[in-house]
This record gives C-alpha cells, structure tokens and sequence, in this order.
C-alpha cells in the first residue's frame, strides 16, 4: 500500500554534473515528477546547479561549490546536511551518488553506481591513473560509512548485490535496473559514406580500455583496415590515459580521437554509426549499451557479468574474450566481409528486483 499522505523526498546529487551522472539524476527527477501526478509529494533536489535542469514540480537548492574539493563534498554530506536534513523535515532522503549521508530522515536510500571499489589496478593502470587507483582504495571505505543506517541499499546489478552483501555485511540490498530514457535522433553525424564506422564513448578512465580497441585493429588485414573508421571520446591533454591513447593512435588514421560529446552529438553518432564497440573492464552498468540497442545496431561487448546484464536479450550483440584482441578483430573482420554469424542471445538474466524508476518509488513511498 503507498502511503497518500504529504511527503517530503530529497533527492541528492550535488556532484552529479557530467553526461552518465546528470543522465541518472535528470532521468529520476523526470521519472519523479510524473510519478507525482495526483499524488502529494514535495520534491527537492540537492544538485550543483540547477540551470542544468527544466523539470516541473521540482524546488531546487544549489551546492555551486560541491565540486571544488572532496573535503568540500565530505563536509556537505556528513555535517551540512544533518542540519539541512532539520530544517527541511525529511520523510525520504535518497542519496543518488554513492554516500550515505548523515541526516535525520525517517527513510534513508542510497543509490551505487560508482564501481572504483572492486577495481582491481595492474601496473600500467598504477601508471596512467595514480588517482583513480587511489581513489579505488579509498572510496571501498567511503561506501562504508553510514551504509547500515539506510532503510535499503540501491545498486544496479545482481552482480554488484552480492559484492556488496559480501564486502560490507549487509542484507537490504535491492537491485533497480536503470531505466534509460533515449529520444531518437534525427539527425546524423558527419562521417564518410565509403567508410564502416565502430564507435565507442567513454570518458578516459584506464579501465575503460581502449588500447583493447587499437590491440584488435593492429591484427585486422590490410584490406579490413582501409574500410573502416574507429571513433573514440578523447583527445588530448584530458588526462595522462588520454594523451598516452592519442599517442598510441597517431600511426593509424582510421582512428580517430574526437574529444567529448554533448548529448546530442552522441545520439546523432548512435544513429549514424553501424557498430557500438564496449571493452570497458569495470562498470556497475554500461550506459552506452542500454542506449545504443534503441538504436537496433550491432554490439561488440566485452563478454563480462556486467555488460551481459546491461544488454539482457538483445539479438544484435557478440562477445569478445577480455584477454584476447583478436577475438574483437575476428567480429571486426566478419562484420565488414558481411560474415558475422547469429548471436546466442543470452536467456539466463536474473531479474532485478525493480525494472523502471515507477516500480522503484512504489517501494520507497510504501507504508512500512
């Protein structure tokens, strides 16, 4: 039974600023706002800055400062919002970027999508990534505090559910697939019409693996090579992993390293590219998979637990080993010499325990 009664929800997620994240905030107070539609529900959002959104029946406080430091981000969440938390007269805080913050509420959740605790850096990632590696480390204890104060632990898959059971010895972890709001493009990216185009947006980050990408063109024949381009979302001077992926890329022109995308542009590549390529080693979900099988195009995933459970049954998608280039190179190949075979669609999904953004609010704003 859902409670009718006048409820105040707060929804934090002061940091959430760049495209994955402000897609998952934008995207539940999307889904919140119309969730309110007869009911009775305020809704405040925590966020950076509230120019980045346009949501009706939504009352907004700014944290412009959140990003300057992570000492500023600690304080807000564990000393600021215990006596934000007061004044506002909580029934609901919902935590949307991996903190479990110290508030008076009469119902806590917090939502985990940062997977940097189960990373697990090699040498070369020590090297690119000294911060991130760090960070890996330090964030598997961030995730700890205050996370058995919650009314229930939100994570995006079964995988994840039972890291998480294991690593902090709790019980109220349920699993919420995120439920991904794609608008169809009508426009097209400027590419070569002679050309194949393999696509792959990510931010660079180590694990997201992108030499995996540049292993496997350097094993496809010459003639293979000539007919395709290969896009990534870097460039330059973004950071030491990125620098070291141009440099590495600058003897093959059908590499192409293009710089971050807006919104939009990535969706006019989704519709103009022929095939989406996922190596990431490390993700709680996998945004571009969800998004890009709207798109009813060939994937070439890394063949993981995660990236099988972001795809679900989808017969357009084919795996590659995670230690083997060439298995990549082989569907490269195959799929430019109109050879690739019939995907095994993959049937053995677990089923999370809430589907969409709606299935999810009925459990929060439930009675107890």
């Amino acid at each position: 039974m859902i409670d009718t009664a006048k409820k105040t929800i707060v929804i934090s997620g002061i940091n959430m600023t760049n495209s994955g994240l402000l897609s998952i905030i934008t995207d539940c107070l999307y889904a919140l706002s119309n969730y309110n539609i007869g009911k009775n529900i305020r809704i405040i959002a925590l966020v950076n800055n509230k120019s980045l959104f346009d949501i009706p029946n939504v009352d907004y406080i700014e944290f412009p400062k959140s990003k300057q430091s992570w000492f500023t981000r600690l304080y807000y969440e564990y000393f600021y919002f215990k006596k934000l938390s007061k004044q506002l007269d909580a029934d609901i805080w919902f935590s949307l970027h991996d903190i479990s913050p110290n508030v008076f509420a009469k119902k806590k959740f917090v939502y985990c999508h940062n997977p940097t605790p189960f990373f697990k850096p090699t040498l070369k990632d020590w090297r690119f990534g000294f911060k991130i590696c760090l960070f890996s480390l330090f964030y598997k204890y961030l995730y700890q505090i205050n996370i058995k104060s919650n009314t229930a632990v939100i994570v995006q898959q079964n995988a994840i559910k039972a890291s998480f059971q294991q690593l902090f010895g709790i019980d109220n972890v349920i699993v919420a697939h995120p439920e991904i709001i794609v608008k169809s493009s009508i426009y097209k990216a400027t590419l070569n019409p002679e050309k194949i185009h393999f696509f792959y947006p990510s931010f660079p980050r180590m694990f997201k693996n992108f030499e995996y990408i540049v292993d496997a063109f350097t094993l496809l024949p010459e003639n293979i090579q000539s007919r395709i381009e290969i896009r990534f979302t870097l460039e330059k001077n973004m950071n030491k992993y990125a620098n070291y992926i141009v440099e590495y890329t600058k003897k093959y022109p059908a590499i192409k390293c293009i710089g971050l995308l807006s919104r939009k542009e990535v969706l006019d590549y989704y519709n103009t590219v022929d095939v989406l390529v996922f190596p990431s080693r490390l993700e709680t979900w996998g945004l571009p998979l969800s998004e890009f099988k709207q798109f009813d195009k060939t994937i070439f995933a890394i063949d993981l637990l995660y990236a099988k459970e972001t795809v679900g049954v989808y017969e357009k998608v084919h795996y590659f080993e995670p230690q083997k280039p060439q298995t990549l190179a082989k569907l490269m190949t195959d799929y430019v010499e109109n050879k690739l075979p019939k995907s095994c669609v993959n049937t053995s999904i677990k089923t999370p325990d809430f589907k969409n953004w709606n299935s999810l609010f009925d459990f929060i704003f439930k009675e107890n």
